[in-house]
Order: structure tokens, then sequence, then C-alpha cells
């Protein structure tokens, strides 16, 4: 039953979509990219030219909010294969490969995040023991089968803030994996190149000088601190909290690679993922935003569409999800995904650790 769903549901939104939908959805998506692109530019000239404690305080909000819609908007989809049309799912066509690299100019680095995001979450979401991003061990527990610890209790309060530190994870955390994978292989048996190293070390390189170095040719040290921090924090708060809003929720399954339930790919990326936020000016907003990631069902079903097809094709697959008779995973506003959230902190934070499941300490 669920592979034929899995192949009714890619047939169905790929009639609808034909090539003439897609190519409307790529231009939107190009016409939008490049608004962002100017958006982020202009907010860092900005920060060299202000004058003012108003005038930079905005300037740095404005920052960290171009800098999460690079995140979202460009650098997502180009190293999801979606930003440019390629032919078939082979490997990163050249001109999604640069314009992935959106993400190193915002402090991260695209082969190490598509590494983690596409090959290891995409592929099998909220599975312990795999998806790299609910491990946030020993700061929180995510998922049933992952060791409690006695501060977690307290995590629905404490993790609102944590989240703060993601931009600055992205900054040095791929750098302490590259140089683990030097040692350890990574998942495909491989040690980074010189030109992986390369690439990291010049990225990260020009991201420094224009950060923080430039800023203090024009202002005080003192002044360039708070308005890192103030970007990098509310950056952070940003990317972390979409993430959990979509896969650590009530609604949302879990599994343990240790001891994994038989499920149909189609199948588990319905089961992990939920949909929040669908309703109302601020979810247009939010979808815009946030490049249609919540939407996040229609993003795991197709993650090699541009997100500004999700919209258009959710109807199709809610239709299909009905004829099945499969949940369709939905937080109808963002209050109500932020409860779900704040409620599987507090569940997970006191629930025990179940004792026939073996977890790595």
């Amino acid at each position: 039953m669920v592979a034929r769903f899995g192949n009714q549901v890619v047939d169905r939104v790929h009639a609808y979509l034909g090539d003439d939908g897609l190519k409307r959805a790529y231009r939107q998506l190009h016409r939008k990219a490049l608004l962002v692109i100017v958006w982020y530019v202009l907010s860092y000239l900005l920060i060299l030219l202000a004058q003012g404690w108003i005038l930079g305080i905005l300037a740095c909000i404005s920052l960290a909010l171009a800098v999460v819609a690079v995140g979202f908007n460009i650098q997502h989809d180009a190293n999801h294969n979606a930003f440019f049309p390629t032919r078939g799912k082979g490997s990163l066509s050249k001109a999604n490969q640069l314009a992935g690299l959106s993400m190193n100019t915002i402090g991260g680095s695209s082969k190490r995040w598509i590494e983690g995001h596409v090959y290891a979450h995409h592929a099998n979401p909220n599975v312990v023991g795999i998806d790299d991003d609910i491990e946030l061990v020993p700061f929180a527990r995510l998922a049933p089968s992952q060791k409690r610890r006695p501060w977690h209790a307290f995590q629905q309060y404490y993790m609102w803030a944590l989240y703060t530190v993601t931009t600055t994870w992205f900054i040095f955390g791929d750098v302490v994996s590259t140089v683990r994978a030097s040692f350890e292989k990574d998942r495909f048996r491989k040690s980074p190149s010189a030109i992986d190293y390369l690439i990291l070390a010049a990225s990260k390189i020009l991201f420094g000088l224009a950060f923080f170095v430039v800023p203090l040719l024009l202002h005080p040290w003192w002044i360039v601190l708070i308005g890192a921090i103030t970007v990098l924090a509310l950056s952070g708060f940003l990317l972390g909290i979409v993430f959990q809003l979509a896969h650590a929720v009530e609604e949302a399954e879990f599994d343990n690679v240790t001891d994994r339930e038989k499920v149909r790919w189609h199948e588990w990326q319905v089961r992990a993922t939920v949909n929040f936020c669908h309703q109302g000016a601020v979810a247009r907003i939010i979808t815009w935003y946030t490049g249609g990631l919540n939407f996040q069902v229609e993003h795991h079903l197709f993650p090699e569409l541009p997100h500004t097809i999700y919209p258009k094709i959710s109807p199709i697959v809610m239709e299909t999800f009905d004829e099945f008779g499969i949940r369709y995973n939905l937080q109808p506003t963002l209050r109500a995904a932020l409860r779900s959230h704040y409620q599987h902190l507090r569940t997970m934070g006191k629930a025990p650790t179940p004792a026939l499941v073996r977890v790595d300490s």
C-alpha cells in the first residue's frame, strides 16, 4: 500500500507540474534569490556605514535576517540540486554546486552540510545513530532512545537559548568534522581531499575578514563584538528553531539504527516529518522567508524540486494522503508548532530511556 502511495504521489505531482510549471517555479525562485542577495549585500554595507546605536542595531538585525534568508532560500535548494533544473536524480550539478557555495558566504561549508543534511538527515530523518540533526548530546534529548541526563528535565526552558549558537556551530563545527573525517573517514569511507581543505580554509578566512576584520577598520572593537554577537545569536536562533518545528515535535516519530523498524522510504519521511503554519498572513510570510520549509512534508518527499512549488503541490499531496489513509502531520499555526516543540522537549526530558534499546553513553 505504501509503495503504491509513493508511486502515486510522485506521478500525480509531476503530472500536475509539467515542464511549464517547473519553469515558472524556477523563475520565481531566481527572482526571490536575487532579492535575498541584494538584501544581504545592502545589510552588510549598512553595518559598515552605520553611525549611532539605532542604525547599527537595525543593520545587525537586518544582516542576521538576511543570513538566514540566504540559508533557507538559496543554499538549501542549491545543495539539494533544486536551485537549477537537472536531468534525473544524479550528483550535484555544476550550476547547483556553484550556487550551493552561498553556504560558505554565510560562514558554513556546503560540503559538510550536504554530507550531514542531504545524505544523513534526508535519507533517515529522526533515526538515532544516523541523523546528525537530532544529535544535540549532551545538551538535549530529542528522541526516546537517546540517553536521558538529569539536566534534560529542564531542557524545555534552556534549549531556546542554546539555539542561538547554531550559526556559530556551523562556522566552527564543520572545521572540527572535516579534521575528524581525516582520521576516522566520513560515512562514505573517504577522507577530505586537499581541495576540500583549500576551499574550507579560503571560505573561512574570507568570511572572517568580511565579518570581523573589515568592520574593525571602521568601528571600535567592542562595537564590532556586540554586532557580531547580535548577528550570530539571532541568525542561529532562527536557523535552529525552524528545524525543530518540523521534526522535534509531538507528532513526529523517531527510530533507532540499532533496533530499526522496517519501513519504506516514503512512509518514514511522512511519519518523521511535520508541517507547520499554513494559515493566514503569518503563514505567507513564513513560507516566503523560510524557503517553504513549513511545508516540510513536501520538501522531504520532493527535495529535488524548487521550494517555490511546495504550496502548489501541497493539496495534491494531502489528497493522496487522504486516499491512502495516511495522516498528514500539520500544526496549522506557528503558535501551535512552538507549543508542540515545547511539549516534546518536556516529555523527552522526563521520560525514561527504554531499557530494551541500546544507548551509547
